[in-house]
């Protein structure tokens, strides 16, 4: 059943007049008198057919409003309040005291350091074709991911692969958050904690040095960092934060291998991992140099 309103018509066919040979003059004037409601009617029956278009119009209206895609979501729930050094400042107090070694102890807490942008010798990476070191271009930040053991030692738990896995997770969402709402940041390194070691061939990370006797390959101790540039994780700043890390409670490191993100962890920070030192320049400056890491 339609629920337009129903338009009555009216009848096509006239009374016929045949065999009606006199019609009083009284009755035609009363058919003429009878006119002003046939013009009522025609009246009536434009009102309904104005009520139906506007129902119409209205209609479209609706679908056509329907059809506009709302407001764009929220990249995340929280963002700085301000930008620079303070705005990192702020990102590091926000995501370090999510990230636990267990339920009852932050994994780390997250420093910032100060870097000129146009200062090459403050961070450079060395070419692993030719040993050269070029610096890093535009503006860097710096995250310091310092346990709370001695030295920046992680104090809870032991090295693993999982826990790693979830450093490199931490990193991964320092940087997003920088280069999201720090606009002019073309950089992001995260020195990671130490207590990694690598073999020599091939270079491998291990969770922890082999015990005595028990290999032949030689390992070394290996402070590690996670550098991103903007361009590599553009994709991800176009979708909200947890499309690319679902969790909002990051896991624990025992849970990172099962968490929903950690394939994407490993893949998007395999080739972001590199071998950091700090050294001493000649004019006596600090300079942090990143060796590229074999994708791990």
């Amino acid at each position: 059943m339609s629920d337009r309103p129903q338009i009555v018509r009216a009848n096509d066919a006239a009374e016929p007049l045949s065999g009606v040979v006199g019609v009083s003059r009284g009755h035609y004037r009363r058919e003429r008198e009878s006119s002003p409601h046939s013009r009522k009617f025609v009246v009536v029956t434009l009102a309904l057919v104005a009520v139906a278009i506007a129902a119409i119009v209205g209609a479209i209206l609706i679908l056509v409003g329907g059809g506009h895609a709302g407001p764009p979501p929220q990249w995340s729930a929280w963002s700085p309040s301000q930008g620079g050094i303070a705005g990192e400042r702020q990102i590091a107090d926000e995501v370090a005291p999510f990230y636990r070694a267990t339920p009852a102890t932050q994994l780390a807490v997250v420093t910032v350091q100060n870097v000129s942008s146009t200062g090459t010798e403050q961070v450079a990476v060395r070419d692993p074709n030719n040993g050269t070191l070029a610096g890093l271009t535009g503006t860097t930040a710096i995250y310091n991911v310092c346990g709370l053991g001695t030295n920046c030692a992680i104090a809870a738990g032991t090295p693993s692969s999982s826990r790693l896995l979830l450093l490199r997770r931490e990193a991964l969402e320092l940087s997003l958050y920088t280069f999201k709402y720090i606009g002019n940041i073309s950089n992001v390194v995260a020195i990671l904690p130490p207590g990694h070691t690598s073999t020599s061939n091939p270079q491998k990370l291990t969770p922890n040095p082999p015990a005595p006797g028990t290999s032949t390959t030689t390992t070394a101790p290996l402070d590690l960092a996670v550098v991103f540039q903007r361009a590599s994780l553009k994709s991800f700043l176009g979708q909200p934060l947890r499309a690319t890390l679902p969790e909002q409670v990051p896991p624990l490191p025992s849970q990172m291998d099962s968490a929903p993100e950690a394939e994407l962890v490993s893949v998007v920070t395999s080739q972001a991992l590199f071998k950091q030192q700090l050294v001493q320049a000649q004019d006596g400056t600090s300079v942090l140099v990143l060796d590229p890491l074999p994708p791990q």
